[in-house]
């Protein structure tokens, strides 16, 4: 369904890119025989990012549309994304409805911050709006911002493996200068997790999940927060984990040890996390309080 509904799109795309991450149910072999699909095999899963990445460095086409396996587009979202995108020269990325939800990104469901630090919504679901970013699920990119946002020539940053990837160059991309667009003509269908058989919600998903969702919030933080602002959100983050790992013991005290081992990752990815925060500091074209327009009750 994933490969149909780009093959319809009424814009047609250059090429389609698709990275087999270590699958074992045969789909690589399926893809061998799709003469319109440049295949991509990796030994084993090597992670959202790092696939990702694979993907845009096989491609030269001015825009880069990344779309998950688990969701599908309406004919219309390429065409629709690109106009708006076409008639704003600063906006790096593009995104539509999904199953009839904006998409903008929220603070909330990625930092598990609640209504406390959910993202300013767009006002009508009718009318194209900025946002503070797009979701990787299923988004349109400029390559020249792609580029501009890449660090030791990545653009998501590997060592998140996966989750909250899309919100760190979000913040990236806005901190450079560059704006996202949300696009209501645009829409787009996401099952979401289809790679975890549908498990959705947090506390469903195994421990290895758990432990990226919950270190990548503070890798995002680290990197991309300064100042007052920076030190509010961390604060804001350390009151939801007083109330968060209390409930995790209780909830899943046989998973408890592994999420435990969640501030060593932490600690061992530190230096590059600090290293990655100086160069997306310098290269910064925006005060970092520009984020406050984004945040609820900010």
């Amino acid at each position: 369904r994933c490969l149909t509904a780009l093959r319809a799109q009424t814009h047609p795309l250059q090429q389609i890119v698709v990275v087999d991450n270590g699958s074992t149910d045969g789909s690589n072999e399926w893809l061998a025989n799709q003469p319109d699909v440049t295949l991509i095999r990796r030994p084993h899963n090597e992670g959202y990012c790092r696939g990702y990445n694979l993907a845009i460095d096989a491609t030269r086409a001015p825009y880069v549309l990344t779309l998950n396996t688990d969701a599908y587009l309406d004919p219309e979202f390429l065409s629709s994304c690109l106009v708006a995108m076409e008639a704003n020269p600063r906006c790096a990325a593009a995104t539509g409805q999904f199953d009839e939800q904006a998409t903008g990104l929220t603070i909330g469901g990625g930092f598990g911050l609640g209504r406390l630090m959910r993202m300013k919504p767009t006002d009508a679901l009718e009318d194209q709006a900025e946002v503070f970013g797009v979701t990787g699920a299923a988004a349109l990119y400029r390559r020249d911002a792609l580029e501009n946002a890449k660090i030791d020539g990545q653009v998501y940053d590997e060592c998140y493996f996966s989750y909250g990837e899309d919100i760190d160059l979000a913040w990236r991309l806005h901190l450079m200068g560059w704006d996202s667009l949300y696009v209501p003509a645009a829409r787009a269908h996401h099952v979401g997790s289809g790679s975890l058989n549908g498990a959705l919600r947090f506390f469903d998903k195994p421990s290895f999940f758990q432990r990226q969702a919950l270190r990548n919030r503070y890798l995002t933080l680290l990197k991309n927060a300064r100042g007052f602002d920076g030190l509010r959100l961390l604060l804001a983050m350390a009151l939801g984990e007083c109330a968060l790992w209390p409930y995790l013991l209780f909830r899943q005290p046989l998973r408890f040890p592994a999420l435990l081992q969640t501030p060593v990752e932490l600690l061992v990815r530190f230096p590059r996390v600090w290293r990655w925060r100086r160069i997306t500091q310098q290269r910064r074209d925006r005060h970092a309080g520009s984020i406050r327009r984004w945040i609820r009750g900010w």
